[in-house]
C-alpha cells in the first residue's frame, strides 16, 4: 500500500515507511532512514519508468525538481547524521502531530 501511494504521490510516504520500519522492530533512527531511503529509491525508480512509458513527464519541470531533491536529500542526510537520534525522533513525531492537527482543523 505504501509503495502504490508513494509511487503516485510521495508526500508522507517516508513517514509511513518509518512507522512500518519501527513496527518491524528497527529502533535506530539512522538505520531506519537508510532503509527508508533505499526503499524510496526503488519505489521511485519503478514509478519513473511507468511515467516515462506513459509519456506523462514535463521534462523542464522534472529536471528542476530532481535537482532540488538531489541537493535537499544530501543536505538533510548530512545534518541528520549530526543530530542525536532522540531529537530526530521527537521532531518527526512533532511534525506528524502538527500536520494531523492542521489537516483535521482544515476539514472542520
Amino acid at each position: 500500500a505504501i509503495a502504490t501511494y508513494g509511487g503516485f504521490f510521495g508526500g508522507g510516504g517516508g513517514i509511513l515507511m518509518l512507522a512500518v520500519l519501527e513496527i518491524m522492530g528497527i529502533k535506530n533512527i539512522h538505520t531506519m532512514n537508510a532503509f527508508k531511503s533505499w526503499l524510496a529509491t526503488c519505489l521511485n525508480a519503478v514509478a519513473i519508468v511507468h511515467f516515462i512509458l506513459a509519456n506523462t513527464i514535463v521534462w523542464s519541470q522534472a529536471i528542476v525538481m530532481a535537482t532540488g531533491a538531489l541537493f535537499g536529500g544530501y543536505g538533510s542526510a548530512y545534518f541528520a547524521r549530526q543530530i542525536d537520534p532522540a531529537w530526530i525522533r521527537c521532531f518527526i513525531i512533532c511534525v506528524g502531530f502538527s500536520m494531523t492537527i492542521y489537516f483535521f482543523w482544515q476539514q472542520h
